[in-house]
This record gives C-alpha cells, sequence and structure tokens, in this order.
C-alpha cells in the first residue's frame, strides 16, 4: 500500500479537524457555499462527488462491459445483499445505536432523520477504487442496483420507515 492508503483514518481525522475548524473560522464563507444549489442539490457536493467518481470511470473500458454477465453468481448476491438484507440491518442498527445508545446526546428533533439513511454509490466506486477492484464488474453492480434503486428504494423505505413511525419532512 502507499503511504496515503496506510494512513488513510489519519487523512480522514486530519480533514474533519481542519473542516471543523474553517467552519468556525470561516462560517460565511461556508453559509455562502452551501446555499450555492441547483435544483436542491448542493453545487460544491456535486463537483466534489463527481471528482470521487471521474477517477474509476477513467479506467473503465466500455467494450469489455459485455463479459460482465459471466459473474452473474456475485452481481446476483450483491443484490440480495443490497436489498434483502442491507436495508433491514441498517435500520436495525439505526435503531439500536441512534435510538437506544446516542438518544440522550442527540438534539430530540433530529433523532428520527438520523435513522432514515439512504445508500451511497460513490462510496462503492471509491472503496473499489481503493482496493484496486475489477471497475467493469463494478460498474455493472452499480448501474444495475440503481436501476433497481429506481424502482424499490422508495417502497423499502416506506415500509421501514412506516414500521419504525418516523415521517420524514
Amino acid at each position: 500500500m502507499s503511504t496515503f492508503e496506510r494512513y488513510l483514518t489519519l487523512w480522514v481525522a486530519l480533514c474533519i479537524v481542519v473542516g471543523i475548524a474553517l467552519g468556525h473560522l470561516l462560517s460565511g464563507v461556508f453559509q455562502i457555499i452551501g446555499s450555492t444549489e441547483i435544483a436542491s442539490v448542493n453545487l460544491s457536493a456535486a463537483v466534489l462527488i463527481w471528482l470521487m467518481v471521474i477517477p474509476m470511470l477513467l479506467k473503465i473500458d466500455f467494450a469489455a462491459l459485455g463479459e460482465v454477465g459471466r459473474h452473474w453468481r456475485g452481481i446476483g448476491l450483491t443484490l440480495f445483499i443490497n436489498w434483502a438484507v442491507k436495508p433491514f440491518s441498517t435500520a436495525l442498527l439505526g435503531w439500536l445505536f441512534v435510538d437506544l445508545l446516542f438518544r440522550p446526546y442527540l438534539p430530540a428533533d433530529q433523532i428520527d432523520s438520523y435513522i432514515a439513511a439512504a445508500p451511497c454509490t460513490v462510496m462503492v466506486f471509491v472503496r473499489s477504487n481503493l482496493t484496486k477492484g475489477e471497475p467493469h464488474f463494478i460498474l455493472s453492480q452499480v448501474t444495475l442496483n440503481d436501476a433497481i434503486m429506481v424502482v424499490a428504494f422508495a417502497p423499502i423505505v416506506g415500509l421501514l420507515l412506516g414500521l419504525s413511525a418516523i415521517t420524514v419532512p
């Protein structure tokens, strides 16, 4: 592993500390940055997300994507975990940690929004890139998963939020 990869946890911790310090020192600047939106999407967040995804996409030979179907077991397992296991295990962990353990430390009016979480496609690309994953396979999995998300995400979230009596503003 490179020095960057070896000390990734340290770099993330340093970025958090620097971000908090800058937020306190330059709060006006960050309020302006945070208010720059198009269609309720923060522009700086959108740019930074694409900067994380583009390096992965540049490694892909799109002509080779046709061979991904040979790995149907891996794709099937990923879809099963993403849609039959992960939403329910994540809801259980959210309830356990946020609702039971950390409730006294969180603002009462925000507890439900901490429990309601959405999957992060970008982090799949980032983790895959850091672990030198097969880019064709990852792209095909993410694409298929995102296509299913368009149809299945709302019903699953509705079910889980309905079971936990959480309302999303």
